[in-house]
């Protein structure tokens, strides 16, 4: 009798270290790490999120579960430990014994264009015995752009084509220090700082770098996104959204300076949205990640508003508006904008679009997406 008691007394003094021993250190060298692979995606492919949790004490953890929030609009490829509503709630859990590093990789589907970030995860853990419930947080600073789906070629080909015929019937030409296109001899006249001097020195004479000519020409696009909450008006925006991007991407790699403006604000600032002055197709990245972050509303300022009035008088400025609603006094913004100069309006669309007037320095097209 005396050894069972004696026993029990043991049992029940350990019992209690132990308990002891993880309300002091559950999370003494617990850590936790979520991490995008990659800095971004495109609309419709699948990315990565890493969770990495590390348990480094002489203690087992028998359950711990880790949590956080993620936009809906990258979807997992397990739903099972998710719940949907405005945004992804996400709940694993892990089993960590002494001095352990478990790694696991979920797969999302972009399904939404945007970008994202994860600021927090929570940590729940439990004691040896089941029978406490520890909570901790841990700070995350990991982030993830999700890019435009580029527009199908032949979707653009006709306000392309028309765009450019406008442009190269009033280019200048000029060379470009940045596109280089071989060597030459140096003559008297040529620039020094165009002179490369390694060439030079393999040589034994005077070598000049060439370059390539490009367009002057500065094409201000105008995206408007005006309208959300609405389905059609939704789907519509997003598409003038990927046709920005595409549009953007031929006129850069046609070495056309652009700057864009919207309505629209930006995720990352809060303020109004913008890109100014970008040129060369090394920037196509940039112009899709920024793009990435505009966001539509409600009750905005007509884009054309948002025009700096020294742009206006611009006679190398060809003004290109993108808008799912072109309604008349939006259109009698981009004609006075435009002034003198053509401007064009490209419009998507899934239903059979209304007859409207356009102002004689204006062309209008139409066209048509599939979401």
């Amino acid at each position: 009798m005396i050894l069972v008691l004696v026993i029990l007394l043991v049992l029940v003094a350990a019992f209690f270290l132990i308990r002891s021993l993880y309300d002091r250190f559950w999370e003494k060298g617990l850590t936790c790490h979520l991490s995008f692979q990659g800095e971004y995606g495109v609309e419709d492919e699948i990315g990565v999120l890493t969770e990495v949790l590390t348990n480094r004490k002489l203690l087992l953890l028998p359950v711990v579960e880790i949590d956080f929030h993620m936009d809906r609009r990258l979807q997992f490829a397990d739903e099972k430990n998710a719940s949907v509503s405005d945004q992804s709630y996400r709940r694993d859990v892990f089993t960590l014994s002494v001095n352990q590093r478990i790694t696991r990789t979920l797969e999302f589907k972009c399904a939404g264009r945007g970008y994202f970030q994860i600021q927090e995860a929570g940590i729940t853990a439990r004691d040896l015995f089941l029978t406490r419930k520890y909570l901790s947080k841990s700070p995350e600073n990991t982030s993830f752009y999700v890019l435009p789906r580029p527009v199908p070629t032949e979707q653009i080909n006709i306000p392309f084509s028309r765009i450019m015929g406008t442009l190269l019937s009033r280019k200048k030409v000029y060379d470009d220090p940045f596109e280089f296109a071989g060597l030459r001899e140096y003559s008297r006249g040529d620039p020094m700082k165009y002179v490369n001097w390694k060439a030079t020195a393999r040589a034994g004479k005077l070598l000049t770098n060439l370059h390539e000519s490009t367009l002057s020409q500065h094409v201000i696009l105008l995206l408007d996104l005006e309208g959300v909450g609405v389905r059609h008006a939704d789907l519509l925006n997003e598409a003038a959204v990927r046709i920005a991007a595409s549009l953007g991407e031929r006129l850069l790699r046609e070495g056309i300076e652009i700057t864009l403006y919207s309505n629209g604000f930006d995720v990352q600032t809060g303020a109004a949205w913008r890109l100014e002055n970008l040129s060369g197709g090394g920037n196509v990245l940039t112009l899709r990640k920024r793009l990435a972050c505009v966001q539509a509303g409600n009750n905005l300022v007509p884009v054309c508003d948002y025009i700096p009035k020294q742009e206006r008088s611009g006679e190398e400025d060809l003004l290109i508006l993108l808008t799912r609603d072109p309604r008349p006094e939006l259109l009698g913004e981009l004609s006075q904008a435009a002034g003198k100069e053509r401007g064009l309006c490209v419009v998507p669309y899934e239903v059979e679009h209304p007859d409207l007037t356009v102002p004689k320095n204006l062309e209008l097209i139409w066209l048509e997406t599939r979401g």
